[in-house]
């Protein structure tokens, strides 16, 4: 038997070249004498024509799409590359009146919701192979990195916290059985769990001993967003840097992993295939943009100041501010009017304290700067920024740390992390250094779950930062696709968590 070849290769196999494919009967061509079968097998977008002159007459309604086939025969190139069928073996019969999948028919919802059977299509098998792509391109750009290796970490998955500080978060009680009525409960860890929301608070754990590492790794949020840039169940690229006191490595660091990749991926052949599907050269151009425009720099003010004129066309509020005071983050439209201002990627940086995490470097100030009470300076900036591309907005969000134990219990205690303060009397500043059981808590106060996330920074730590690409993010922003559900291999959103 002739050793099996993947389609990809069998296309360019020379004329009259004895081969053994295997694959994926996409659709079947009946003639009088002979029938033509359209086959892939994942390899390439591009499958081939099998001929098969003399079908078994108890094969023929298993000759039809879906059914797994293994075919051998010699190459022919006279119209276009195609098998001539010497012999074949049906290896997995699909029952020609039920098989679901029918490519010319199905919907994106109805493949979503059918993940385990969308792979099979030429387009999602694509997807995963670029994917796979550039997963081998970051890789191989964090290993021979100029200023030494970045090492991979893998991170938990159950956590005790609650990083985003809000109600996004999927508990993960047990159960002692699978029944629908087993009762749940929180006993296996002695109290209720999550399921990580993000890797970055265990990334600064391994920064301190590593020095530089990166990580791919799920996340889950229960975002009630029902929209194409939303995910419950999603990948981010999580890097951290150790001994860093100023925001530009961070800058260009994210520059040359993003460049580095686009750069690798246009050598792929998944990279290639991905431009020659588009039908049009504007991806090509998006990818362009990203090796040789330059990428600008704005901070959240001057980014508030350029959308005035925006916000008063559409009769909103003057300022970035709520109805109530409270400062606001950036819309999706206005993230993408300031790409499309500046016709390049976008660093927004320095975020007001009020609307980053509580992580997040304090700018400029001390601590004894700061005015007394529980409330957060509104001018009060942090050193903490998101990167915003054309045509999608944010993609990653990164920052300098607190690696300060004192601005870190001083700003969890504005932003109502820890318990025990009195809402009536909240203390002005944060207690002695020496205080008990825990430093610059006042009595009562409590960091809950997350002492040992402050720990790194009592028992010793350095200046320090990151960012975090949303991994969907930036594939549906490289390939053009139309959602992120598109990218992720079994989509997982409000409604649907099929299989």
């Amino acid at each position: 038997m002739d050793q099996r070849i993947a389609i990809k290769e069998a296309l360019t196999a020379p004329t009259s070249s004895k081969i053994t494919i295997c694959g994926i009967i996409q659709k079947t061509l009946r003639e009088t004498e002979t029938i033509t079968l359209v086959v892939n097998d994942g390899s390439t977008v591009t499958p081939i024509l099998a001929k098969i002159s003399t079908p078994q007459p108890k094969d023929h309604q298993y000759l039809s799409q879906g059914s797994t086939i293994q075919l051998h025969g010699q190459v022919n190139h006279d119209d276009s590359p195609s098998l001539d069928v010497n012999d074949y073996t049906i290896i997995g019969p699909a029952d020609p009146h039920s098989f679901p999948l029918a490519l010319e028919t199905q919907s994106p919802d109805f493949l979503n919701r059918n993940p385990h059977l969308r792979i099979r299509t030429p387009n999602h098998a694509l997807i995963a192979r670029f994917r796979s792509s550039v997963v081998s391109a970051l890789t191989n750009l964090f290993d021979s990195h100029r200023d030494g290796p970045f090492y991979q970490v893998h991170l938990p998955i159950l956590t005790w916290t609650d990083c985003e500080g809000g109600a996004e978060v999927f508990a993960a009680p047990t159960q002692h059985s699978k029944r629908k009525d087993a009762e749940m409960n929180e006993t296996f860890f002695g109290a209720r769990r999550f399921l990580n929301v993000s890797a970055v608070f265990h990334a600064e754990a391994f920064v301190q001993g590593l020095d530089r590492t990166w990580t791919l790794a799920p996340c889950w949020r229960a975002e009630r967003a029902e929209t194409d840039r939303h995910l419950a169940e999603f990948w981010m690229l999580e890097v951290a840097v150790n001994y860093i006191e100023t925001l530009d490595p961070l800058y260009q660091l994210i520059e040359e992993v993003i460049r580095g990749t686009v750069s690798r991926l246009q050598e792929s052949v998944a990279g290639k295939e991905v431009l020659a599907q588009s039908g049009s050269g504007e991806l090509l151009r998006r990818w362009e943009k990203l090796l040789h425009r330059k990428w600008q720099k704005i901070t959240f003010a001057e980014a508030t100041r350029l959308l005035e004129p925006v916000r008063e066309a559409k009769g909103c509020i003057s300022g970035c501010q709520s109805a109530g005071g409270a400062q606001q983050d950036l819309t999706e439209d206005e993230e993408k009017y300031l790409c499309d201002h500046f016709d390049s990627p976008v660093f927004l940086t320095h975020f007001p304290s009020e609307i980053r995490l509580f992580q997040a470097k304090q700018s400029v100030r001390s601590i004894d700067d700061l005015p007394p009470g529980i409330h957060i300076d509104p001018a009060q900036t942090t050193e903490a920024f998101d990167l915003l591309l054309p045509g999608i907005g944010e993609i990653c969000s990164g920052g300098l740390r607190e690696h300060r134990l004192d601005v870190l219990v001083d700003t969890m205690r504005k932003k109502r992390f820890l318990t025990g303060w009195s809402k009536e009397r909240p203390p002005d500043r944060n207690a002695p250094a020496d205080a008990q059981p825990y430093p610059y808590l006042h009595p009562g106060e409590d960091l809950r779950s997350l002492d040992w996330f402050a720990d790194l920074r009592r028992w010793g730590t350095s200046p320090h930062g990151g960012f975090g690409i949303g991994f969907e993010r930036l594939l549906h922003y490289l390939m053009g696709t139309d959602s992120l559900k598109d990218v992720i291999s079994f989509p997982r959103y409000r409604g649907v968590c099929g299989c």
